[in-house]
């Protein structure tokens, strides 16, 4: 097991009554998995995301990662976000470098290192662009090039492709299978959010159902079906109804 939720709450204190947010959620995931998390606007994908990634600090229960408690932030894992989260006054490959110079790595070994990722998102050659000189999709391959150049065992996805267009998102999403199925990098475990059901279908070994509010997973769906998933075929169509049946009884 690399990661486990065990009976977590996320309570948010205001100035009215508390909010909870999640409520006794227990997940668990293996390495080598690909597990995408799905559920409504609101329902707290997002903030189990922060969790495991120690962003955010349970209110009752516990995160473990490989069999112990997390306690702060945790750097074996990274996250792409959705909105980018560039540093609009940094080249790409500074953007790419930010977080290995963070963690102390030599500026030669870091400028090396993060030529390797930019490479592996097809960036060759804009390593010296800024933020304002790319398209979005440019921009979330330099989030994913940053995220997987520290190497973390595991890698949290925050609806990557939703600010991006249909075409670019096909792109992205066949490129982020490719780079998690390759013996020769690092990331090879994934939890990514979405809110699109086909896509999860498309990329998931399993898709988690949350339900809110307050959030709760109510479903655990292993995705038995061969790589590349035929996403017209009758197998695939059963597998998109039937978790947007649950999603709709929630």
């Amino acid at each position: 097991m690399l990661m486990e939720l065990v009976n977590v709450s996320k309570v948010y204190q205001t100035d009215g009554p508390p909010a909870t947010i999640l409520a006794d959620v227990n997940f668990a995931v293996d390495a080598g998995q690909f597990v995408c998390v799905v559920g409504q606007s609101g329902c707290g994908k997002s903030t189990i995301l922060r969790l495991i990634n120690g962003l955010l600090p349970v209110t009752t229960g516990k995160v473990l990662f490989k069999d112990k408690p997390l306690s702060g932030i945790n750097l074996q894992c990274a996250m792409v976000f959705q909105n980018f989260a560039l540093l609009p006054w940094l080249t790409v490959q500074q953007n790419v470098m930010l977080a290995l110079e963070a963690r102390g790595m030599e500026l030669e070994a870091a400028k090396k290192r993060a030529a390797f990722y930019i490479d592996k998102v097809a960036l060759d050659g804009f390593e010296n662009a800024y933020p304002r000189e790319l398209s979005g999709g440019m921009k979330q391959r330099v989030g994913l090039a940053r995220a997987m150049a520290v190497e973390p065992e595991l890698l949290l996805m925050d609806e990557p492709f939703s600010a991006l267009d249909p075409l670019t998102s096909i792109n992205l999403r066949e490129e982020l299978l490719d780079i998690w199925a390759d013996p020769n990098l690092a990331v090879s475990t994934v939890v990514m959010v979405t809110h699109i059901i086909e896509e999860a279908v498309e990329m998931a070994d399993r898709v988690v159902l949350v339900a809110g509010r307050p959030g709760r997973i109510v479903a655990d769906i292993e995705i038995a079906m061969p790589r590349p998933r035929q996403k017209h075929s009758e197998q695939f169509t059963r597998y998109v109804d039937s978790i947007f049946s649950l999603m709709a009884e929630c």
